[in-house]
């Protein structure tokens, strides 16, 4: 072999390698135009998301539910209450009341929006919780020796049988779970009873009465006789306590020469020989634990009927 073939051979080689090397080089991603990517074209979904809630869930009669809307006005949409799957009326569309509905009734709102029917979500009428109407301790004015008792009603909205519960306590400790109070009661205790109701399913309310057993005063008869000798002018005051306790009689600023028997009541008046006219006298007739009750009278004397 020549020289001149020799180099003709070793520049192929070099060529071939060359060649070799920029393929290696060369990226396989497309060509960027300024830079840039080519953009894709956009994906349509082909429909419009919308949504309709009904609030609040827990729901009962004489509730007030709200819509709220997503993806659209509420005022730009035809809107229909349904109680139990059956178109009701509502005064606001955006609002419904639940007076005229039951326990158990399922609501729901239809929104017709662009030609498209959208539901909301199911809200179902749950138990109305039971309320105390009427509650009184009897007797209202209790003495020693009366047995302390609570008159109560219990009223519910869906008309369900209210059941009054009692827990009685005297003086801090548990005293009994009916309507009237079987344990005795003396002046200073202290009683609470907790009324609930109760309509099968659930417990309303409870309302908490108070009554401190307090002394009551001494009340007096009215029916009082008089006497008068032409000197000695003598009546007797009568009265009773309802708690028993005893009594004391006094009067307060008597005439000169009248006296009461602070034990019975007796009231004896030395009348001045030469008196003529009229003395007021005021009795007063206490139990000694701050009952009082007091009397006013007025005495005539010397005076001629026609």
């Amino acid at each position: 072999m020549t020289n001149y073939q020799l180099i003709i051979r070793k520049n192929f080689f070099l060529c071939v390698i060359t060649l070799f090397f920029f393929m290696s080089c060369t990226s396989e991603k497309p060509a960027e135009v300024g830079g840039q990517m080519p953009l894709e074209p956009p994906v349509s979904s082909g429909k419009e998301l919308y949504s309709l809630q009904i609030t609040p869930t827990n729901a009962m009669r004489n509730s007030t539910l709200y819509l709220i809307a997503q993806g659209f006005n509420i005022s730009d949409a035809k809107m229909e209450w349904l109680v139990n799957d059956m178109l009701t009326s509502s005064p606001l569309v955006s609002q419904f009341n639940t007076a005229e509905t039951k326990k158990g009734d399922k609501i729901r709102a239809r929104a017709v929006i662009n030609g498209k029917e959208t539901l909301s979500n199911i809200v179902q009428i749950k138990n109305s919780l039971p309320e105390i109407s009427k509650v009184r301790f009897l007797p209202e004015v209790f003495k020693i020796g009366d047995t302390l008792s609570v008159e109560a009603s219990g009223k519910d909205l869906d008309k369900d049988e209210v059941t009054i519960l009692y827990e009685w306590t005297k003086n801090g400790e548990p005293s009994g779970n009916n309507s009237r109070l079987e344990v005795p009661l003396k002046r200073g205790d202290k009683v609470n009873v907790k009324i609930t109701p109760f309509d099968g399913e659930a417990y309303g309310h409870s309302v908490i009465l108070h009554r401190e057993i307090v002394n009551l005063p001494p009340v007096i008869i009215e029916d009082m006789k008089f006497s008068f000798d032409e000197k000695i002018y003598t009546f007797q005051v009568k009265a009773t306590d309802p708690d028993g306790d005893s009594l004391t009689y006094s009067i307060k600023t008597p005439p000169a020469n009248m006296t009461i028997d602070p034990l019975t009541g007796v009231v004896k008046w030395d009348v001045p020989p030469e008196f003529k006219g009229r003395v007021f006298v005021s009795i007063s007739v206490t139990d000694r634990h701050g009952g009082e009750a007091t009397q006013g009278l007025t005495i005539e004397i010397g005076h001629e009927t026609k």
